[in-house]
């Protein structure tokens, strides 16, 4: 990945700029479609603070680029631990980072029992 585009992403992140999720697909294009997998009903807004979760940001920086509380941040992580089915004891920023790595695996996974049950 180019520099200039992953530090034009955080500018976008910190920026809270509507663009942010679209050049975050661009760049990690197998994140998103690895969260639609498991919860194909994830709204937009849950993408976006995924995303930013991956990225690393800390709750404290999450709640300030979004302008919103430390404590709704807290709320919306625990809402989508339940989504995704995501134990208290696993770190949620280091599952969203495994969602990049166990996209293929997981779809491969499906294709051999699909092909196993034919």
């Amino acid at each position: 990945m180019d520099r200039n585009n992953f530090n034009y992403l955080i500018t976008l992140a910190k920026n809270n700029d509507a663009e942010f999720l679209t050049v975050f697909s661009e760049i990690y294009p197998g994140f998103v479609a690895s969260l639609k997998r498991i919860n194909p009903k994830i709204r937009s807004s849950e993408l976006e603070f995924c995303a930013m979760t991956f990225l690393n940001f800390s709750t404290k920086n999450i709640a300030q680029y979004t302008f919103v509380t430390v404590r709704a941040v807290q709320v919306r992580k625990n809402r989508l631990r339940k989504k995704f089915n995501i134990a208290s004891d696993v770190d949620f920023n280091n599952w969203m980072r495994d969602q990049i790595l166990l996209g293929p695996i997981v779809e491969q996974r499906q294709i051999s029992i699909i092909s196993a049950q034919i």
